[in-house]
């Protein structure tokens, strides 16, 4: 008999339902049942009656229950305050991480700052479920994810979140394009352009792109896909191309970028948190530190900010 055996155990008796529980637990009926079979070997006896319309415990399946959540409560204590005091000793040190383009670097030197003896490590996923997933089941301490409004997180169980700043899109076109003397573009005015677009599952911005580019009387010919900003910046220097950018505070060679009249496209930039981690302490400071840095690094050099739509959470 092991731990997990008792989480099986645990999740029927919440759902009342083999059906529910093997949905919950993610595997086929007819498995879930078999296992729960050799678990009641294992117990000596039936744990759950079964009837029409779910499961009801038996005598011996109240006292399993009853047991096993006191055992489980007390592992997972056991593996948070292990994990914590680990973390506090610096043999774990912190793991940070984020989508591609959310501003992961700065979230990077902000935590070395603060804790300058704590060792890190980074992790860089394709798409923000990934990142929320490895925060949940603690790979990841701490990290950065982007939302879109009509894309919104589903934030896990067990994880904090806590938005950083709302940035508009921004459209990079070469130097030399037509629209390169403008201070704002009217989205319609791309209507006949070439566009480089990111993955489709980076939080949803593609999908907020089309909705923005319809709602203003176009669909966008998108031709180049999956691209991140460094390939975009090279795609639209390079060829008749337009791209979606977000604030960076950093140089582009040969691309201008344009706020968008209205901005109709906008992404919130989120810091998420492992409750139990033991870097949880010191998330006001981080997030803090990690506003005032966005603000030297971005804010500092982009001019009319009311223009932009760019707004920063409450530190």
């Amino acid at each position: 008999m092991e731990l997990r055996h008792l989480h099986v155990v645990l999740t029927v008796a919440e759902a009342g339902s083999i059906s529910r529980a093997a949905s919950s637990l993610k595997i086929a009926q007819a498995g879930l049942t078999a296992q729960l079979r050799r678990i009641e070997r294992g117990f000596g006896g039936p744990l759950f009656l079964r009837r029409t319309d779910g499961v009801e415990l038996t005598e011996l399946g109240r006292h399993v229950v009853q047991r096993s959540r006191d055992l489980v409560e007390r592992f997972d204590d056991l593996l948070a305050t292990a994990r914590r005091i680990a973390a506090e000793s610096g043999s774990l040190g912190l793991r940070l991480g984020g989508v591609a383009g959310s501003l992961t670097p700065l979230l990077v030197g902000v935590v070395r700052d603060l804790l300058p003896s704590q060792p890190q490590t980074t992790h860089i996923e394709r798409s923000c479920d990934a990142v929320l997933e490895l925060v949940r089941s603690g790979k990841l301490d701490v990290a950065l994810v982007v939302e879109f409004p009509q894309s919104p997180l589903r934030i896990p169980e067990d994880v904090d979140c806590r938005p950083v700043v709302t940035e508009p899109m921004l459209v990079g076109i070469s130097t030399g394009h037509r629209l390169s003397a403008r201070t704002e573009i009217r989205l319609s005015e791309l209507a006949d352009e070439e566009w480089a677009v990111p993955e489709e599952n980076y939080g949803g911005g593609r999908l907020n792109l089309h909705l923005a580019c319809e709602a203003a009387g176009f669909t966008p010919r998108c031709v180049h896909f999956g691209v991140d900003p460094t390939s975009a910046a090279e795609l639209v220097r390079s060829a008749h191309t337009v791209a979606c950018f977000f604030p960076t505070g950093q140089e582009l060679p040969g691309v201008v970028l344009k706020p968008i009249v209205g901005s109709p496209v906008q992404r919130r930039v989120n810091l998420v948190w492992q409750r139990q981690c033991a870097a949880a302490e010191y998330i006001e400071d981080i997030h803090a530190a990690l506003l005032r840095a966005y603000q030297e690094r971005v804010w500092a050099q982009t001019r009319k900010l009311s223009n932009t739509g760019l707004t920063a959470a409450a530190s």
